[in-house]
């Protein structure tokens, strides 16, 4: 009777056995990677604990949620949050917020709540690996830029150089109206004196 107490509470928990699988690797792009953790179990899960740690052996926890059928979609805060939703033996997640420095192994762990017995397992890990834009301008970031250097200068050139031509037109009238009233006045003093000088040659011949 012992012996058959103790196979009962041996082989049940291990005809339940939960597994958690992973995808080998993983690319991020622009801080956001798509990450899905599979499980199996011959019990159907309806309340659920999914958590996700970096590291092979660490136990940095990024984001930890609580999911069930009920509300199978959940949302994390912080500076590096997960959304997801849990569906038929697997979690699908997005983990945002991350940076290259971040490429790690990440690990997801998941813990059957309802119904019992509890279940716990932590997955062999993933490799996540965080693509950054680097800061190296690009032809087309160079075209745009030299463009754009070549229209400022222009525009400018045609700042500092707008007010010459009406400087110099002005310059030009002035000078013009100058010498015309230079001319008016010479004009004016010739024919103002010559009456006298006939005047004085009439005086002298009598």
């Amino acid at each position: 009777m012992i012996i058959t107490l103790i196979r009962i509470f041996i082989y049940i928990p291990l005809g339940l056995a939960l597994r958690v699988s992973q995808p080998y690797r993983v690319v991020g792009k622009e801080g956001e990677v798509p990450f899905r953790c599979s499980f199996s179990s011959k019990l159907k899960p309806e309340d659920m604990q999914v958590s996700l740690y970096k590291g092979l052996h660490g136990r940095e926890r990024i984001c930890s949620a609580y999911v069930n059928l009920s509300e199978p979609y959940f949302t994390t805060d912080g500076p590096v949050n997960c959304r997801g939703n849990m569906s038929s033996g697997r979690v699908d997640m997005i983990i945002a917020g991350l940076r290259g420095n971040d490429t790690d192994l990440y690990r997801c762990e998941i813990e059957i709540l309802f119904p019992p017995p509890y279940l716990r397992t932590i997955g062999n890990g993933t490799l996540v690996y965080i693509q950054e834009n680097p800061n190296c301008p690009t032809a087309s970031t160079q075209t745009q830029s030299q463009s754009q250097s070549q229209t400022s200068e222009r525009e400018a050139i045609e700042n500092d150089v707008g007010p010459l031509p009406l400087l110099y037109a002005l310059l030009i009238i002035t000078s013009c109206s100058l010498i015309l009233q230079m001319i008016a006045c010479k004009w004016r003093v010739s024919s103002a004196t010559a009456p006298m000088l006939s005047q004085k040659e009439s005086y002298m011949k009598f």
